[in-house]
Order: structure tokens, then C-alpha cells, then sequence
């Protein structure tokens, strides 16, 4: 795949949200799920690892990237400090802030909405203009925001039940629908409880990409559970 990494999300049918624990390293068996995800489809690889420090997560992105190759796009979730190594070298694509660590990377003073603001500024900074930064969103205005600050794409949710954040709020249907026709260039993610009914009740909203977690992760067979939802995106996105 060619192009910049914005061109490359933009063309990303499904990113997986990689749920780690905070091991000093990845098992083999967790790499293998990742790389077989890869394989059925899967375009971009986000490192979600809460409570792992830098220099652990440092070590699961640089294994991650030898798994997944240098076309697969490679983000790590709430750490600046992991997209690049110590001494400098770049080890991730980009960066996810959840709406909680963009507030604490905005610092103190203001509304929830300054302090997220600030946040996303920081890290834009941060990364320069190649580097990829996403965020959480729910609504229009949410991505409003995100945009003015710096970010690229969003997540958006999540839509239905979740196993890995399961008290997010819901996000509504109706605003999704109205959020796709409102940023038609915009890389959008809906996300949260993603299985082939609620992707294909998306992809009817006029969805063209999602995020998945553990519905290919930690299923059977990681390949064959990508490449299900990748192919229903081929035959219901004209």
C-alpha cells in the first residue's frame, strides 16, 4: 500500500483495537491473533494497553511491528511518550486519545471541553502534521471539536454493548448517519460491540469503515472473523 498515512486510514476498512494486558512482553499466541487479523483484512492496528508504562508499551510496538509489516498502520492508545523510542526512532503511525487523557494532557483550568481541546492541541504539536492522532467521539459537535484541535480521524461510540469499555454511554444511530453525511472526507470509526449484524446496520447508515476489538481478536479464528466483516464491506459499499 502507498501513500501517506492519512491516505492509507482513509482507504482502512477495519482497524482493530488490540487489547493488551501489561506483561513486560506480548505472548506468542497474542502476536499470532494479531498477525492472522492482519491477514483477513485488517488495515490498522491500535495498542490499547491501560496501565502499562512507556517503556512497556515501547516493547509491545516494536514487536507489534515486526509482526504486522510496515503497511499496516500501528497506533498506541493514551501514550505520547510510546509513539517514539527513547533515543527518537519512530515506533508507532500515531496516537489515540480517549476524551479522560486528552483532558489530562490539557493540564488544569478550564471545562472538560478546554482541557480536551488543549489535550488534542498538544499532542497535534507533538506529532507534527504526518503522524496520525485520533479521538472519541459521540456526537457532531464532539468531531467539531476534534478537528479545530489537531485531530485526524475519530472513533465514534460506542454504537452498541462493549466488552472492552462496557459503560461507555451509547452513541445514537441517527447521529452517526447524520455525522457521516456531515464529514464525508472525515475517517470515521464507529465502534463497540461489532459483529456482522451491527457492522452491516452501520455500513446501511452509510459507514465505509469500523473498529473492531474482540469479535476478531479473540475469536476462533482471528483470520477468518476479519475477513467475514472485511468482505461485507466489499459487497455493501458501492
Amino acid at each position: 500500500m502507498t501513500g501517506s498515512r492519512h491516505e492509507r486510514l482513509a482507504n482502512t476498512r477495519l482497524y482493530l483495537i488490540a487489547t493488551a494486558d501489561r506483561a513486560p512482553a506480548p505472548s506468542p499466541d497474542w502476536l499470532a491473533r494479531v498477525r492472522a487479523a492482519v491477514e483477513g483484512g485488517v488495515g490498522a492496528v491500535q495498542l490499547r494497553q491501560k496501565g502499562a508504562s512507556t517503556a512497556v508499551r515501547r516493547v509491545w510496538l516494536d514487536q507489534l511491528r515486526d509482526v504486522v509489516g510496515p503497511e499496516v498502520l500501528l497506533l498506541v492508545n493514551d501514550d505520547l511518550g510510546a509513539v517514539h523510542q527513547a533515543h527518537g526512532a519512530l515506533l508507532a503511525d500515531g496516537l489515540h486519545l480517549g476524551r479522560a487523557d486528552a483532558e489530562a494532557l490539557g493540564g488544569h483550568g478550564g471545562s472538560h471541553a478546554e482541557r480536551r481541546h488543549r489535550g488534542l492541541a498538544h499532542a497535534r504539536g507533538a506529532l507534527g502534521p504526518e503522524l496520525l492522532l485520533g479521538t472519541s467521539t459521540r456526537t457532531a459537535a464532539e468531531i467539531t471539536a476534534a478537528l479545530a484541535a489537531g485531530a485526524d480521524h475519530v472513533g465514534f461510540g460506542a454504537m452498541s454493548v462493549s466488552t472492552t469499555k462496557p459503560g461507555a454511554p451509547p452513541a445514537r444511530p441517527e447521529e452517526l448517519a447524520r455525522c457521516l453525511k456531515r464529514f464525508p472526507g472525515l475517517p470515521i470509526f464507529p465502534i463497540g460491540g461489532v459483529n456482522l449484524a451491527t457492522l452491516l446496520a452501520w455500513v446501511t447508515l452509510g459507514a465505509r469503515q469500523a473498529a473492531v476489538g474482540s469479535a476478531v481478536l479473540q475469536a476462533s479464528d482471528p483470520q477468518a472473523s476479519a475477513a467475514a466483516l472485511s468482505e461485507l464491506f466489499t459487497h455493501n459499499i458501492a
